[in-house]
């Protein structure tokens, strides 16, 4: 490539809706980055919210809060997702008018300066896209990666995109059974992109001591990034309450008032830390020996990735109902109802070593840096070949 020769471009369109969907887009751009280094300008985008048309943020913004919402009240989030899996085809339709103005902006945008590939991992941005290419002509291919292992939601099954790369073989039929056609989804392994901090984290005491940890068993307890979750401080109560010797951990998001409840807590012999939004995820996890959290697929896979047990504590919609039934039916951890039934399971790893070596050793074998690298070497096949990615 000459000096002042510009490197093709691949768009990664997400939707900040909590973190997963930014997190999955961040992992690709740089796995692609980690393979293929200086070959790609990558730009990770918010895409909704940066296009810069006022409606469209108006769009973007109730979207997030009503998500918001459900988190808070997920009742409602798995009873609309049933809703709209029954009628699959008005869902489609609906959203496609729902998103119509942004389609409009989109195409504006990308009609100015197209990139060579969009990668886009929110079932709602697909369906804009798609719409920005119907009315706008335009030619740049839009690859999607649907964001979910299983459960996977109708609102994905929007059979204009160009393509869908599915995580599982679960969500592959999943979609076939919403109206895509087969011929537009691909299957490239199992597993999800995750980032590389998560890929390379450090060793337990090396992660203790950069964030100034006790040497000593450690639950991470995560909120996600808006601090949302059941029972949140009655569990960290009860943990705190154990007879083991533990250290707990908080990432309580962009919840400020968690974060206040949290610190009203009475420790006892325990120790207690309470984070806010955290970027360095990837050093909490490897600092800590069991992750306790509500199902979403994103951090129970990244907690996996670093190998360690997922106690799942709750649920939104019903794709983290799979997750917790993965997470169980794989040897990766167990749904936890109750806060006793949390410390029960906690005891039982504090007291036991071994227990947390089996589990390491499960998550080596779903080796989930290949999922990484293969979807990073089909989305650069795609961009440069089209079509089937060959």
């Amino acid at each position: 490539m000459n000096a002042g020769e510009r490197r093709p471009r691949i768009l990664f369109a997400t939707i900040a809706a909590g973190g997963g969907h930014v997190a999955v887009a961040r992992a690709m751009a740089e796995a692609i980055e980690h393979h293929y280094p200086g070959r790609f300008e990558l730009r990770v985008s918010d895409y909704m919210k940066e296009v810069g048309v006022k409606k469209v943020a108006d769009l973007d913004r109730l979207h997030k809060d009503i998500w918001r919402f459900m988190l808070r009240y997920p009742i409602l989030a798995r009873t609309s997702q049933r809703v709209m899996d029954a009628f699959p085809r008005t869902t489609v339709a609906i959203q496609r008018r729902l998103v119509r103005g942004f389609a409009r902006a989109a195409a504006d945008d990308l009609r100015r300066d197209p990139p060579q590939l969009i990668f886009s991992n929110h079932g709602l941005m697909t369906a804009g896209l798609a719409e920005a290419k119907r009315i706008g002509g335009l030619e740049v291919p839009v690859l999607s990666f649907a964001n979910e292992l299983v459960g996977i939601c109708s609102y994905w099954a929007d059979p204009r995109a160009d393509r869908i790369v599915v995580p599982s073989d679960e969500a592959r039929r999943d979609l076939m059974r919403f109206g895509v056609p087969e011929s537009r989804l691909s299957f490239v392994g199992f597993g999800y992109p995750v980032r590389q901090a998560f890929l390379n984290a450090p060793a337990k005491r090396e992660a203790r001591a950069r964030l100034g940890l006790e040497d000593r068993f450690t639950c991470l307890v995560s909120s996600g990034g808006e601090g949302v979750g059941r029972n949140q401080p009655e569990m960290v109560q009860t943990l705190l309450g154990s007879d083991v010797p533990l250290q707990v951990v908080v990432i309580a998001g962009r919840n400020e008032q968690l974060k206040q409840e949290l610190r009203t807590l009475e420790t006892g012999k325990n120790a207690l830390r309470i984070e806010g939004y955290v970027e360095d995820m990837a050093t909490y996890l490897a600092a800590s020996d069991v992750f306790v959290g509500k199902a979403g697929p994103a951090s129970v896979y990244e907690a996996v990735v670093v190998g360690r047990p997922a106690l799942v504590t709750g649920y939104a919609g019903l794709n983290e109902v799979g997750v917790a039934r993965l997470v169980e039916e794989r040897g990766l951890g167990r749904y936890v109802r109750t806060p006793q039934e949390l410390l029960q399971e906690v005891r039982r790893y504090a007291l036991d070593p071994a227990l947390l070596e089996e589990v390491a050793r499960r998550c080596r074998e779903l080796e989930p840096a290949a999922a990484s690298e293969r979807l990073a070497h089909y989305v650069v096949r795609y961009a440069e070949f089209g079509e089937d990615g060959t």
